[in-house]
């Protein structure tokens, strides 16, 4: 469907609502392109406009995020501010584009507006964020569950963004996970690691403090992981990680990934002896890193903490069921799950 602008105000009101209604049934690659162009021009202040707007804001920022001279997220939630300045999802997506523009003094300032709103959320851990960076703090340091942990921060992409903010307030994320970990696994049984999806080594840093393992290996498909991921090992432990920047797959290849073309791998290629304690976050790519893990697994097997989508859960615990594994506990985080297992 093309918005055409000789269309009246009425037939094109008609068009925002039908993008509104397909948005919540699901959409197509091309929705991004046809939403801009039905938002051009001016608008009525109505809950379906301030709705595409936010939803139009949050694409955005998603498609952009690691584009830090794009400002449709920031206009876009700019927009929505004003034809609705009580709603705080306006001033979190303002929030969250200045993040990746870099502009922390206009994210500080749009994640401040929120505790002037009667709002059930706050985003203090993103304003933390934004203040520091703001200030040219660029490195925390925290003490947490009787460990010091310290990280560098980096809005390079979103999730990023959401880990350095937790670590701006001297957390880290899914903590509940990792106390359980820390409680269910037997370190001295936890020699070697394997973690696949990395990020930052929010995760890492908890298994080598917690754990203490001889051995660590850490993969991860985005280049622009691979220093944080560096700096994270050396902050918090003397241990030399094996660290590869590769997409974990079920064969040898190459695939493009954040827009670099990066090796694809088995994860049986990538690793080196058994494996005690294996971690997968590969949002969504769950199926096809099993297939090219399934010789490690079925060799070492090791216990397993593994990140599920709505749409591969029930496949990766069929998958591990007919391997012989247990499914100790399951984290429901509402559009994810991370599944504990053990052989």
């Amino acid at each position: 469907m093309n918005i055409n602008p000789a269309l009246s105000p009425a037939d094109t009101q008609a068009a925002r609502t039908a993008l509104l209604a397909e948005y919540r049934r699901g959409t197509g690659p091309e929705y991004l392109r046809r939403l801009g162009e039905a938002l051009a021009g001016p608008l009525d202040r109505s809950p379906e406009n301030a709705e595409l707007l936010m939803v139009y804001a949050q694409r955005c920022w998603i498609a952009d995020q690691r584009k830090p001279d794009s400002a449709r997220a920031r206009d876009a939630a700019q927009r929505l501010i004003e034809m609705a300045p009580d709603l705080s999802d306006g001033y979190r997506l303002l929030g969250f584009a200045a993040l990746t523009r870099r502009d922390y003094r206009d994210a500080f300032l749009a994640f401040s507006a929120v505790k002037t709103i009667a709002s059930p959320v706050n985003f203090d851990n993103f304003r933390a964020l934004a203040q520091m960076l703001m200030s040219d703090v660029k490195k925390v340091g925290f003490d947490l569950g009787g460990q010091h942990y310290a990280f560098d921060l980096t809005t390079h992409n979103a999730a990023a963004i959401e880990s350095s903010a937790f670590h701006s307030i001297g957390l880290l994320t899914e903590w509940e996970e990792l106390q359980y970990l820390g409680d269910l696994l037997e370190p001295t049984k936890i020699r070697r690691i394997a973690e696949v999806g990395v990020l930052l080594g929010n995760h890492s840093a908890f298994f080598l403090k917690t754990f203490r393992p001889e051995h660590i290996t850490l993969i991860d498909a985005d280049p622009a992981n691979i220093p944080f991921m560096q700096s994270t090992v050396t902050y918090n432990s003397a241990l030399r990680p094996a660290i590869h920047n590769a997409f974990v797959g079920d064969q040898d290849g190459e695939v493009t990934f954040a827009g670099s073309k990066v090796p694809m791998r088995p994860l049986s290629g990538l690793v080196d002896g058994r494996v005690d304690f294996l971690k997968i976050d590969v949002d969504g790519s769950e199926e096809k890193v099993l297939k090219g893990a399934a010789a490690v697994i079925e060799t070492s097997r090791p216990a397993v903490m593994i990140e599920t989508t709505p749409e591969t859960h029930s496949a990766v615990i069929d998958w591990f069921t007919a391997r012989g594994y247990c499914e100790r506990r399951v984290f429901d985080r509402g559009n994810y799950r991370n599944v504990v297992l053990t052989p």
